[in-house]
């Protein structure tokens, strides 16, 4: 399943079932959770003119003309999830798990959980994605992400970790940049026992 996951850029114009649609976003619903938090949100776009919206604000009109991957815009969803800090604020404040301190504030926090568990569940999304014959993409939204949560009303205190564009792959894929680099053997990055 891991090994023959890609990132796709190039999609047809063609809807996902909205029941396949749901298989693959209750993916990203059973992704790990620090202290069964579930503080991951996803705002969902389907279809032209939702997803226009998105693409309207990180890709206007005017700069799409020497886009690398056109039919990427083709993408009929796209997935937005989002980190709820105080969510994970809130329940380690609860009984069972105030003693860790971690309830205090999101500055107790060594590792932002909150991050983390919103990456997992993107990641379950990109694999349930490819399980069902879909292309999926994650990217990042950049500079573009207060923008992108006013135009979606995205309430203050959620902070999406990027995109994933969803879809039919198109087939006549333009690989990335980055494809060539090779990836480190295991040896390289496995410290067995230690450092």
């Amino acid at each position: 399943m891991v090994r023959g996951r890609r990132m796709c850029r190039a999609f047809l114009d063609a809807p996902i079932d909205a029941a396949v649609l749901d298989q693959v976003l209750d993916a990203g619903r059973r992704a790990p959770s620090a202290g069964n938090t579930s503080g991951t949100q996803f705002v969902v776009l389907s279809g032209r003119e939702q997803t226009s919206r998105y693409w309207d604000v990180t890709l206007p009109a005017a700069r799409r003309s020497g886009f690398r991957w056109p039919r990427l815009l083709h993408a009929p969803v796209l997935v937005l999830p989002l980190a709820d800090s105080s969510a994970y604020v809130a329940r380690y404040a609860e009984a069972d798990k105030v003693a860790t301190g971690l309830g205090e504030g999101a500055d107790a926090w060594a590792t932002p959980y909150w991050t983390v568990d919103t990456a997992f569940a993107a990641m379950s999304i990109l694999l349930a994605a490819h399980d069902v014959g879909l292309g999926a993409l994650f990217f990042g939204m950049f500079q573009h992400e207060a923008a992108v949560r006013a135009a979606l009303g995205v309430p203050d205190g959620l902070a999406p970790i990027g995109t994933i564009a969803l879809g039919h792959p198109a087939g006549d894929e333009q690989p990335g940049r980055s494809a060539a680099r090779t990836r480190p053997s295991l040896d390289e990055i496995v410290h067995r026992g230690g450092w």
